[in-house]
């Protein structure tokens, strides 16, 4: 009984310090994304939504972990598409950066519910929500290169309900993180920011591969999808982000199918 005792206490004490060594942008895991230009990804509870770019353009669900391909279709709607935003309601959020619209689609089919104009390029997208997998979405997020800054619009007819200015340009995707109310950008290095409700940096890190064309978040991990190796990642983002991270992008563990 004493051994089994010590074993207990040894395996608790191992599982409380591998948490408290997780550490924001640390590498859990990662595969290789079908296609070879990732646009955009989004989490429901069950699937990973990811946008390949191409002609045409298409949108693959996979397994969150493995990146098993489940199904893919093509968009319907033009190829200049990127970022993805998903509801819990059952709505997948398309951007085209070639007529400024934001489309409101089907997830297992990519027919089209509703559509309306960003009034700029809609590069990035993510789901205003209050919980994982677009649960409580209430509003779209969508950003732009020029002007550098971020929207948030009604998802029924794409009114702007605020705007922010952000400090770094991108036209990669964006993901929001409900927990530390951040929405998280990437970018053309291999850099990822986190800026407040009021467009202020609070947060970034490295990820080992450059242009993050493509962010999805859920409980407390990033989806980063990079099309410098046509590698998905999956990353540390613990609830508690306060300050700049102490890690910058250690390799927890790496895993390819």
């Amino acid at each position: 009984m004493g051994r089994k005792r010590i074993t207990v206490t040894l395996l608790a004490l191992t599982l409380v310090a591998a948490a408290a060594l997780a550490a924001l942008g640390d590498v859990v895991g990662s595969f290789k994304a079908p296609g070879a230009n990732t646009r955009g990804l989004a989490r429901s509870s069950t699937r990973l939504y990811l946008l390949n770019f191409g002609s045409p353009s298409r949108i693959y669900l996979l397994a969150p972990v493995t990146g098993s391909v489940y199904d893919s279709w093509a968009i319907p709607f033009g190829n200049n598409c990127r970022g993805l935003a998903y509801a819990a309601s059952g709505h997948l959020w398309v951007g085209n950066y070639g007529n400024d619209y934001v489309y409101d689609c089907r997830p297992a089919t990519g027919s089209i519910y509703r559509s309306w104009s960003a009034g700029h390029d809609p590069y990035g997208l993510a789901p205003y929500c209050t919980g994982d997998g677009g649960v409580g979405t209430t509003a779209i997020l969508t950003s732009d290169y020029d002007p550098a800054f971020y929207w948030r619009h009604n998802p029924a007819n794409g009114s702007i309900l605020s705007s922010h200015r952000i400090r770094n340009a991108s036209f990669m995707d964006i993901a929001w993180d409900h927990r530390n109310k951040l929405v998280w950008m990437g970018t053309t290095g291999n850099r990822i920011y986190g800026y407040t409700t009021t467009g202020v940096v609070k947060a970034s890190f490295t990820v080992p591969s450059n242009f993050a064309y493509g962010l999805a978040y859920y409980n407390e991990i990033l989806w980063i999808g990079c099309d410098g190796n046509n590698y998905v990642y999956r990353v540390e983002c613990p609830g508690t982000v306060t300050v700049w991270p102490a890690s910058w992008g250690r390799v927890k563990a790496l895993y390819r199918d």
